[in-house]
């Protein structure tokens, strides 16, 4: 394998495209400085040469290093997407194993960093449930510094803490974090189109520790931020979800609304094909279920 693989790949589909350009074959192209076969390599297996080679071939070609070869940081960024993405479904347990295919070393970017250690604070969070491991990473992705307006990470992060601390049983604890969060959303909402999902999630995390610690009113006033949101954006991310969980606060406080709200998130439920979700909602209601 080259030197050069750990660091770098090469878009053979790119070599292949300007050498066709240029009017060259394999052969025209690797003459005098490697073999028919590497460029036949490169371009259909995206086979990394030796630095050497690839310098000579991208000066025949009239190109740039950049124009054929990216880092594998972009890599890492795709699989902290993914992840991301799993999050957010709420499927841990997936997110866990994509997590496993990153190596922690080769993150070095300080922005994946601190992605990667809200995602392993989450894994610790519902898979492993290994509270301290969970705050130990949210920890990290603050680093003594608090989260800034509009910073996600770090609003993520603080918001993680709060439900470890929750989790716990630390009601005064999962408050402060839960309150420095709220303060950074108001400071810096994140009214982006691109961070929709993200700005749902963290109000679906509010609503759940609100509901946690039994502040119901505070529960009831995000699910319906949440919903509002999903709605005006015509998303129906996470918005079962929020119904549901409306619901349970209005069972709670007795609220006749409750059985409206939990046919809602039935049939959205039905709609998103979430049999889990479908299952939970029976708890409240049976006969809303049947």
């Amino acid at each position: 394998m080259s030197k050069l693989q750990p660091a770098l790949r090469i878009k053979g589909e790119n070599v292949r495209h300007i050498r066709k350009l240029r009017g060259l074959s394999q052969a025209e192209l690797a003459e005098g400085i490697c073999t028919q076969a590497t460029i036949s390599l490169i371009e259909k297996r995206n086979k990394v040469p030796s630095m050497n080679i690839l310098i000579r071939l991208v000066n025949r070609l009239g190109i740039t290093l950049d124009d054929v070869v990216v880092e594998n940081q972009d890599r890492i960024q795709q699989a902290l997407s993914a992840v991301s993405k799993t999050i957010r479904r709420g499927d841990y347990q997936g997110a866990a194993a994509l997590l496993k295919k990153v190596n922690e070393k080769r993150v070095t970017r300080a922005e994946d960093q601190r992605n990667y250690f809200y995602f392993a604070g989450m894994i610790e969070l519902f898979v492993s449930h290994n509270l301290d491991e969970a705050v130990y990473y949210f920890g990290r992705v603050l680093n003594g510094t608090g989260a800034a307006a509009g910073d996600v990470p770090g609003i993520m992060a603080t918001l993680g803490l709060a439900l470890a601390y929750a989790e716990q049983g630390s009601a005064e604890r999962a408050r402060v974090y839960l309150d420095q969060a709220v303060a950074r959303l108001k400071d810096g909402p994140l009214n982006e189109k691109r961070y929709l999902d993200v700005e749902l999630t963290v109000y679906w995390h509010i609503s759940r520790i609100y509901y946690e610690l039994g502040e119901d009113a505070a529960a009831l006033k995000n699910t319906q931020l949440g919903i509002g949101l999903a709605v005006r954006n015509d998303s129906l991310f996470l918005l079962a979800e929020f119904y549901m969980l409306q619901a349970r606060v209005q069972t709670r406080l007795a609220d006749a609304q409750a059985a409206q709200s939990q046919s809602i998130a039935l049939a959205l439920a039905r709609v998103t094909h979430q049999s889990e979700l479908i299952a939970s909602l029976g708890d409240l209601d049976p006969a809303v279920s049947a």
